[in-house]
């Protein structure tokens, strides 16, 4: 495949459609020969069942509900350089709010959102290294945040802000083990926090074609906000073409900070389902 048809195949991905933290299309493995590519979806559900002020309860029943499709494409010019893009879409988001901010226990109203989100363009870069036993990968990850959604309504999900980040990753595998660590430093433009994300992955290989982890995120804002989230996911290869993935996450500690919106809905629990093909 020629470097001009991986463009195209990702700009046609943009054109048609245009966040666990640290996640690479395919499921975080795939391809890894010249001119490989891929695509894939992935429908994401977030329950906050409660409305935070920092790290106290304001209001418990006051919950938000979010619904996200991921569309992700990838393409390789070697094993070593690749470039990603992931676009996700709010399929509807629907949240209790207080009327009046400074009265969370008052009169309520519900907000609604949906439509295109923030897209990710990234440019991985992998040194690969197979040692007796084991194999793995170091990356560096140049990325750019391009905001997609320029509505300014009451409730808005995403940021819609440009941003630019560099992530740095660390993995490691053997026939029965794996294990996968890495950072992202992002800064946005405009009045919007800078933000660190932290990712711990580890698990077992199954069956030479499913792997069991458990993977923990911690996403720090410069506005104070810190999130710890924890849970189990499930990676299974159907065939060398479709790969599959479930995770689940729950927050282990959440802490609204003190910036812009230290009072917002938290705790959150989330389930992510994803099929993608790769070529």
């Amino acid at each position: 495949m020629s470097n001009a048809r991986g463009w195209l195949i990702l700009l046609l991905l943009g054109a048609s459609a245009t966040v666990s933290v640290g996640d690479q299309p395919i499921m975080n493995m795939m391809p890894r020969w010249d001119g490989g590519w891929g695509v894939q979806g992935s429908f994401e559900h977030r329950h906050n069942p409660r409305l935070l002020d920092g790290r106290d309860t304001v209001n418990p029943d006051l919950s938000e509900d979010v619904f996200l499709f991921h569309l992700e494409g990838v393409y390789t010019w070697t094993k070593e350089y690749r470039m990603t893009l992931k676009i996700p879409f709010l399929l509807d988001a629907e949240r209790e709010t207080p009327v009046d901010p400074e009265q969370p226990l008052g009169e309520t109203t519900t907000q609604r959102d949906s439509g295109i989100g923030d897209a990710t363009l990234s440019f991985p870069l992998k040194k690969y290294f197979n040692e007796d036993g084991r194999s793995g990968s170091w990356s560096l990850v140049p990325q750019v945040r391009i905001p997609l959604d320029h509505e300014d309504d009451e409730f808005e999900f995403f940021d819609g802000a440009w941003g630019n980040g560099v992530a740095f990753g660390y993995e490691v595998e053997t026939a029965k083990t794996f294990f996968a660590a890495g950072t992202d430093f992002w800064t946005f433009y405009g009045d919007w926090p800078n933000e660190v994300h932290l990712h711990l992955d580890a698990g077992l290989n199954f069956l030479d074609r499913g792997q069991a982890l458990i993977e923990s995120d911690f996403l720090g804002e410069s506005d104070g906000s810190r999130t710890i989230m924890a849970g189990p996911a499930i990676y299974w290869r159907f065939t060398d073409v479709m790969h599959s993935r479930l995770e689940y996450k729950q927050a282990l500690y959440d802490d609204q900070g003190d910036g812009r919106r230290s009072v917002d809905h938290g705790d959150t629990s989330m389930v992510k389902v994803g099929l993608g093909f790769v070529f």
